[in-house]
């Protein structure tokens, strides 16, 4: 999660887009303190909560697919500068 949010930073610092994906409590914890480290303490980061996130197989496709729309939903607005 730490390298995750400081490589996507230095991306987006050199002009690429970049998106990160996390489960919310490690996006809450571990990315804000990497995000603050790298000063960029707002930069977002695209979540699913835990409780959604699949611990082993997923229960249906029709989970994954929520599970997709949701993280595609929040990657577009980050995409298109509305974070």
């Amino acid at each position: 999660m730490s390298a995750s949010v400081a490589d996507a930073i230095t991306l987006e610092r050199r002009g690429i887009p970049a998106a990160i994906l996390a489960v919310d409590l490690l996006a809450n914890t571990i990315g804000r303190a990497m995000a603050r480290a790298q000063g960029a303490p707002d930069f977002p980061i695209a979540m699913v909560r835990a409780e959604d996130a699949p611990t082993e197989q997923p229960d249906s496709v029709n989970q994954l697919d929520a599970l997709a729309a949701t993280l595609v939903t929040q990657v577009e607005s980050i995409a298109l500068g509305q974070r």
